[in-house]
């Protein structure tokens, strides 16, 4: 896996900036102050206050109730635990004393102890929205993401503009890990096939919890010993209804290499997203590339609490993983199938198997077939942070037709690599999602050692809009020969 000489190679050193950023973000964030607080007044029905990170300002003519919420604030847990029971004992079917009560449990971090006495007010109204708010947020928080989603979706459809809802709803499809089918979900258009680390944009498919419009823009660069590939992909969303919405968009590619003038590439395409009752979603997208060849893409999801299956195919797509294969007018055609499967509580395994045809100047050139075939297992250290280790092995062979034709694009014909990962992950109550991940990887058909690093963040600036990013370093590529990295931005946006 040595690197090919080039006169003037290009070195991948562009992300390094936000590789420091979000190593910041990590150290200066313990504990950041909600991007969603509201102030809004208590439900006069219920007269509770919302849950969330912070509790907001609420009246109430109980001066034991407010005695109780000036302490929380002046975050004296102790006492205000102490009157917040005795209260909640004096007054066993008051909403608001139950709340109060569950809610500083969970500040203590009296997790299932705070679930139990939400349970015991969701007896007397299980449709009040400010206990499932509360209850969805320790589930969050203890894991139990699949529960509170159920929760929110319910109270998201009646409650569609309530922020904290949305803000919520959004964090369970947040990063979870290496948990995510192998490999990355392609729907933007923008991916490498060498990636088998975190994903880039923690939401694949993310279902029918916005009833908005939806506007994406994402940009990716890949730097590596020789060449570089940018790509940037716009997108619009018609908002869900009958589990149905449409989208179109268009992706822009930019390769550059040693030797070569520049080329580029379009792929504008159209579709639909079609759910059927929260477990299985089917994307297909058809349209016409700059090559003047028409193609489409599929997506098929599945997901239930214990297994995830993920099927993806494409047929005259752009080959946008190499500055030359732009360059060279590249196509693609294929798919890919993926499973995840939850073992027990904190053990998870995942296969995947990818077979693609690869072609150069508009298809005139076969340029070979790429099979490859990836499987890990994956442990849950902990969950506040998330914390897994990975370990797996992958089998990837290209057969090019010809040595001359190999030699056009750089890729590596052949690998087997034992790989073991070590991956945090971070969601905080104003919605910003940090992630980590290093990993060493041992290929042993080449004799090549190496080591990865991955970081990324999420932001939700407002519930109208989220920002991500995330950038990957390889010390010896599994796709590139020599280094390479990585760099993905995006923009969400809902109205």
């Amino acid at each position: 896996m040595k690197g090919i000489p080039h006169e003037n190679p290009i070195r991948p050193t562009f992300s390094t900036a936000i590789l420091w950023t979000v190593l910041a973000l990590f150290s200066l964030c313990p504990d950041l102050p909600s991007a969603f607080a509201t102030g809004s007044s208590p439900d006069p029905q219920a007269g509770l206050p919302e849950s969330g990170t912070n509790l907001p300002r609420i009246t109430s003519r109980d001066r034991e109730v407010n005695d109780i919420i000036r302490l929380i604030r002046e975050g004296r847990l102790p006492k205000s635990y102490r009157l917040a029971k005795s209260y909640a004992d004096r007054h066993p079917r008051d909403l608001t004393a139950i709340y109060l009560e569950a809610y500083v449990e969970k500040k203590i971090g009296f997790f299932q102890r705070s679930l139990r006495t939400l349970q015991s007010g969701l007896t007397i109204d299980p449709g009040n929205m400010d206990l499932n708010i509360l209850k969805a947020e320790i589930l969050i928080r203890e894991g139990e993401v699949e529960k509170a989603r159920r929760i929110l979706k319910d109270l998201q459809k009646n409650h569609p503009e309530n922020a904290l809802v949305r803000k919520d709803l959004l964090s369970t499809y947040s990063f979870t890990g290496n948990r995510l089918p192998n490999p990355v979900p392609m729907d933007q258009h923008l991916f490498s096939l060498g990636e088998i680390q975190a994903p880039f944009s923690p939401e694949p498919l993310l279902p029918e919890i916005l009833p908005s419009w939806e506007s994406g823009l994402s940009v990716l660069g890949i730097g590596y010993q020789g060449g570089a590939v940018f790509a940037g992909d716009a997108q619009v969303e018609t908002p869900m209804a009958d589990n149905l919405r449409f989208l179109a968009g268009s992706t822009e590619y930019e390769g550059l290499s040693s030797g070569r003038a520049a080329g580029s590439a379009n792929w504008s395409y159209g579709g639909f997203e079609l759910q059927w009752g929260g477990r299985l979603a089917l994307l297909f997208e058809g349209g016409d590339s700059s090559l003047n060849r028409g193609g489409f893409y599929g997506h098929v999801l599945y997901e239930s609490q214990d297994l995830t299956v993920d099927l993806q195919g494409m047929d005259d797509m752009i080959w946008g993983d190499f500055g030359q294969s732009v360059q060279l007018g590249g196509l693609e055609s294929g798919g890919s199938l993926s499973a995840v499967l939850q073992i027990a509580d904190r053990v998870s395994a995942g296969l995947s198997a990818w077979l693609y045809d690869l072609t150069l100047e508009n298809g005139a050139i076969p340029y070979g077939f790429l099979h490859n075939t990836f499987g890990y297992m994956d442990v849950q250290l902990a969950r506040d942070p998330s914390l897994d280790l990975m370990a797996g092995y992958d089998d990837w062979t290209i057969e090019a037709r010809t040595p001359a034709v190999a030699a056009l694009v750089p890729e590596i014909m052949r690998q087997q690599y034992l790989m073991v990962a070590l991956n945090v992950a971070r969601n905080y109550g104003n919605g910003l999602s940090l992630n980590g991940q290093l990993g060493g990887f041992s290929d042993f058909y080449n004799h090549v050692t190496s080591y990865e690093g991955v970081l990324g963040l999420r932001y939700p600036v407002s519930p109208h809009g989220s920002l991500f990013a995330n950038s990957v370093y390889f010390g010896e590529s599994t796709l590139y020969s020599g280094p390479s990295e990585e760099l993905m931005l995006g923009l969400n946006l809902f109205f």
